[in-house]
């Protein structure tokens, strides 16, 4: 993946923030810094920008990019479209 950071859209960056005054616990799929994929529930806590790369912190204390988000619940996120809902059916 490429480093140099793709800013988010604007809608879909409200949403993540409501989200987070929500504290709503979603199913979050996304990728980290070494290209894997990862996905489990997560609750958004707080948005901050490092390096000039916008970053959410999750309740958990991880920290992830933005442009790397995949899918939201059944929401795929912006540039991610064509991109399958890695969750398992079992």
């Amino acid at each position: 993946m490429a480093t140099d950071y793709q800013p988010i859209d604007c809608n879909f960056y409200d949403e993540l923030e409501a989200l987070a005054t929500r504290k709503k616990q979603v199913y979050l799929q996304y990728f980290n810094d070494l290209r894997q994929l990862c996905q489990g529930p997560a609750t958004f806590k707080t948005f901050f920008v490092r390096d000039h790369v916008e970053y959410a912190q999750l309740a958990s204390g991880e920290e992830i990019r933005l442009d790397h988000i995949i899918r939201i619940d059944d929401q795929a996120a912006p540039g991610f479209g064509e991109y399958p809902d890695f969750r398992c059916g079992c």
